[in-house]
C-alpha cells in the first residue's frame, strides 16, 4: 500500500519530544497557524472522526478521490491540508480517533446517548472496522507519502466515562464492567497492531477523564462511569506485550473554576497531576511505556465562574506542575478559541471572536528560549531541570515537591533536580501520609499514596551538589528534606542523593 520510494526509506523515528517545547494546542483549524507554529508550540491534536470519513461501508473499488484501504474513505480536505501544514512546520500531530458511523454500531442497541449527536460515541460492533480506519489513518499520515506525520494516535476519547465511550448501557442500565473494559481492549488492540504495522514507531494512546480514585466507580450510577485505577488494572492484563500510553485530561475538579490544587483527591487533575504518575510506576514497575504520559485535553474557563484574569494565572500554574513531572511529555491545551457548543464554558485563549485573552500571552511567550534575551517564565526558567522545594505548614508539617504545594504552604529551600535521566541518577519521588508528604528512592512509596516523581537525583557528590537527606520528625508525624548530615537536630532517616541549590 506504500510506494516503493516509502518501503526503500524504512519508517521514520518516533519524533523527539523537547522539554522546552512541551505545550502543544487544539488548534480549531485558526488559520494563523505561523502564530501558533512561531511561538514555540510543540505540536496539535486533531480529532478525526471515524464517521466523517467512512459514512457508508463500501468495498473497493473505490471512486476517484477516495482512499482504498480494503474499503473506501472519504478525506475530508479541510483536515488532510491542515496535517500536512502542520507537519511542514515541523509541529507533531496527534489524532484523536473516534466517531463510530451509525453503520458501524447498529448492533449496540443498548446504547444510550446522552444527548444528540452523542450516539457517535457508541461503541463499534466490530474492533476490526475500527482497526481499519486506524491502520489506514496511520498509512497515509506516515511522514513519507506527502500527506504530514501523524506519530500520535488516541485510541477513542475518555474511555471510563459513558457518555464518550458507551458499550450499551447507561441512562439507567446497570453496565458490567468486565464487559465494558473487554470491549476497549478489543478496540485498542486491534487498532495498535494495525497502526503500528504501518508505523512500527507510532504511539497509540489510552484517553481517560480525571475520576481517578476506585471511590468513583460508579457503573450503575448517572453519570455512569469508571475510575481511571480500575479501569486501567483490568485493561492493561488485556493487551499483552503492547506497549500502551495513557492520554489524560487533567481538568480542574470543577470544570467552571479555575481553581485546582494539591489536595484535589480522589481526583488527579493539574493541582495533583504527580499522582498519576507516581501511580503509574508504583504500578507498572517494569513498564518503561506506561510511564510516558501525554495529556491530551484539558483547559481553564474564563467564562461565569471564572474571569479572563484567572484564567491567565492558572494556565501559568498548569505549565509549572506539567514541568514539574517528569515523564509527561506533551500537553495539548483545549483550545485554542472558544466554543459556544461546550455549554458555557469558554476555555479558549482567544475568545469567540477570535481576540486573544491575557490567558495567549502567558502560552505564547512562557518558553521563548529563542529570543534575546530569552523570555522564559511558568516553570519554563528551570529547564532542564525541575525545581523541589521544601515547604512547611504550622498544622500539617512539612512538603516536599516539584509541584505547587497545598493551599497554605510556605517555601523554605529549593533544589534543582535533573527532568530527565542522566548517568549516574535516580529517579525521586514525592509521597503523602497524613497531611505531609515525604521523599523516597521507591517507586511504591513505601506503602503511602504516591505523589509522583519530582527529578533525577545524583547519586555522588560534584559540580557545586549538596546532599539531601530524608529527615523525620516526633517518629514520622512529619518529614522533611534538608542538606544538614544532622537533620536540623531531628532524626536522620536516609541520605536520598545529591541536587544543586535553587534559587
Amino acid at each position: 500500500m506504500h510506494d516503493a520510494g516509502a518501503l526503500d526509506a524504512g519508517p521514520l523515528p518516533y519524533p523527539t519530544r523537547d522539554p522546552m517545547r512541551l505545550e502543544e494546542l487544539q488548534p480549531d483549524f485558526w488559520p494563523a497557524m505561523d502564530e501558533v507554529a512561531g511561538n514555540q508550540t510543540g505540536g496539535v491534536a486533531m480529532n478525526l472522526v471515524w464517521a466523517l470519513w467512512q459514512g457508508s461501508q463500501r468495498m473497493a473499488p473505490c471512486a476517484d478521490g477516495e482512499v482504498t484501504y480494503d474499503q473506501c474513505f472519504t478525506v475530508p480536505g479541510n483536515v488532510d491540508a491542515a496535517i500536512a501544514a502542520w507537519s511542514a512546520r515541523s509541529l507533531a500531530v496527534t489524532a484523536v480517533v473516534y466517531g463510530v458511523p451509525p453503520w458501524a454500531r447498529v448492533g449496540n442497541t443498548g446504547c444510550s446517548p446522552v444527548a444528540p449527536g452523542f450516539d457517535i460515541f457508541c461503541a463499534p460492533d466490530d474492533a476490526a472496522d475500527y482497526a481499519r480506519f486506524a491502520g489506514m489513518l496511520a498509512q497515509r499520515y506516515d511522514g513519507q507519502s506527502g500527506h504530514g506525520r501523524v506519530a500520535d494516535f488516541v485510541i477513542h476519547n475518555e474511555v471510563n466515562a459513558n457518555d464518550w465511550y458507551d458499550v450499551g448501557c447507561g441512562q439507567g442500565a446497570a453496565c458490567d464492567t468486565d464487559h465494558w473494559v473487554r470491549t476497549y481492549a478489543a478496540d485498542y488492540a486491534a487498532a495498535y497492531d494495525a497502526i503500528t504495522r504501518e508505523q512500527p514507531t507510532a504511539r497509540p494512546y489510552i484517553s481517560f477523564e480525571h475520576h481517578f480514585a476506585t471511590s468513583f466507580d460508579a457503573p450503575a450510577g448517572n453519570p455512569t462511569r469508571l475510575s481511571v485505577q480500575t479501569f486501567l488494572t483490568r485493561l492493561a492484563p488485556l493487551l499483552g506485550e503492547r506497549e500502551w500510553r495513557i492520554a489524560y485530561h487533567p481538568y480542574p475538579p470543577d470544570l467552571f473554576s479555575p481553581v485546582f490544587g494539591a489536595d484535589d483527591w480522589c481526583r488527579v487533575t493539574y493541582g495533583n497531576l504527580g499522582i498519576l504518575l507516581g501511580w503509574l510506576h508504583a504500578t507498572f514497575p517494569g513498564d518503561p511505556h506506561a510511564h510516558q504520559v501525554h495529556l491530551t485535553e484539558s483547559g481553564i474557563n474564563s467564562g461565569t465562574g471564572s474571569s479572563e484574569g484567572q484564567q491567565a494565572s492558572a494556565v501559568c500554574d498548569t505549565f509549572r506542575n506539567v514541568l514539574g513531572t517528569p515523564g509527561v511529555e506533551a500537553y495539548v491545551y483545549h483550545r485554542m478559541q472558544d466554543n459556544p457548543a461546550e455549554g458555557g464554558l469558554q476555555l479558549g485563549l482567544a475568545r469567540a471572536d477570535g481576540s486573544r485573552k491575557p490567558a495567549w500571552s502567558v502560552w505564547a511567550l512562557a518558553n521563548r528560549a529563542d529570543l534575546s534575551p530569552p523570555m522564559l517564565s511558568c516553570g519554563f526558567e528551570h529547564l532542564p531541570y525541575t525545581r523541589l522545594v521544601r515547604s512547611a505548614h504550622p498544622s500539617r508539617g512539612h512538603w516536599a515537591s516539584s509541584r505547587l504545594p497545598p493551599a497554605g504552604f510556605v517555601a523554605e529551600q529549593a533544589w534543582y533536580l535533573p527532568r530527565a535521566a542522566e548517568p549516574g541518577t535516580r529517579l525521586l519521588f514525592a509521597c503523602t501520609i497524613g497531611g505531609h508528604s515525604f521523599l523516597t528512592l521507591e517507586p511504591g512509596c513505601e506503602g503511602q499514596r504516591p505523589e509522583g516523581p519530582v527529578g533525577y537525583v545524583h547519586e555522588a557528590p560534584g559540580d557545586g551538589r549538596v546532599p539531601l537527606y530524608r529527615c523525620s520528625v516526633a517518629a514520622g508525624a512529619d518529614h522533611f528534606v534538608s542538606t544538614s548530615p544532622t537533620c536540623e537536630g531531628q532524626t536522620v532517616e536516609q541520605l536520598l542523593g545529591y541536587a544543586l541549590p535553587a534559587p
